[in-house]
């Protein structure tokens, strides 16, 4: 049962990663050699990614899952260290006013994907430790939302609201499934209800994007563009698409073709068959 579940995981990820090696040459390579004067500049990134994501995976696949638990309290001390580093002038990068990563050379790292990682950890960790003592409030339920409260402070103020909403579900999740009483999690999520509301509707950007979300027609040549843009391109895909590689949308209509609207590129492509063949 675990052999079958394994394979089918694999064959899932060789599938997804395949499609992608396609795809992102198919929606970057005009745009790469108008930018880079070579084509398959972020084709070569992105197999170079692969190969790093290739070998990351064989060394934790020969790794027993539990030693992580001893190194929990230390990765989470430095992912809050490097949290607070990347918020400094000089040395975290800011781009679009936002700063969230440390830049170094061709890479770059952001202190929010470790943070989500070691919390994840430590929650484990904490969950196994407390036993049934995670249902009470004081030793069970309040430590864990503390840590979480600062790692998500820190996120927010970069700001990154996404990443803190979603680490937040996380938590929230391995708690629930821990055996927290279900009160407690519901008192904090209608507690939070406000400061959500000022974050997304109080800061124009955000409010922006959510009014854009649901009526891009407000602003089509401004904040609606990319959406706009993005629907053009499933669209004219129709059911079978226009071929690989015969995208119309790519050549400088759609923003970020190959990285947040590659799945648009997908369908103007591959049509509806091909949006649904990689869902399923």
């Amino acid at each position: 049962m675990v052999r079958n579940i394994r394979i089918n995981l694999f064959t899932v990820a060789v599938l997804l990663i395949c499609i992608g090696v396609v795809m992102i040459y198919s929606s970057s390579s005009i745009y790469a050699g108008e930018q880079y004067n070579d084509g398959f500049f972020f084709l070569k990134r992105h197999l170079a990614f692969l190969l790093i994501g290739l070998v990351l995976t064989f060394f934790f696949m020969s790794i027993d899952y539990r030693k992580l638990k001893q190194f929990s309290r230390p990765l989470l001390i430095i992912s809050i260290i490097l949290l607070v580093l990347v918020l400094v002038p000089g040395l975290g990068r800011e781009v679009a006013g936002a700063r969230r990563w440390f830049r170094f050379k061709a890479l770059s790292f952001q202190p929010s994907e470790l943070a989500s990682l070691a919390l994840i950890i430590y929650i484990a960790d904490f969950i196994s430790r407390k036993g049934t003592l995670i249902k009470t409030f004081v030793r069970g339920f309040l430590p864990p939302m503390c840590i979480l409260g600062v790692c998500a402070f820190l996120i927010v103020i970069q700001p990154d609201l996404g990443t803190t909403i979603a680490l937040g579900v996380v938590v929230l999740m391995m708690i629930f499934v821990a055996g927290v009483r279900p009160v407690y999690i519901l008192s904090l999520i209608l507690s939070s209800l406000p400061a959500l509301y000022l974050l997304i509707f109080h800061v124009a950007y955000r409010r922006a994007r959510i009014l854009a979300f649901l009526n891009p027609w407000l602003d089509p040549k401004g904040t609606g563009f990319q959406i706009i843009q993005s629907q053009v391109a499933l669209g004219s895909g129709g059911i079978f698409g226009v071929g690989l590689g015969h995208s119309k949308q790519k050549l400088f209509y759609l923003p970020a073709a190959h990285t947040d609207f590659i799945f648009s590129i997908i369908g103007e492509e591959l049509g509806l068959i091909g949006t649904i063949g990689v869902i399923l």
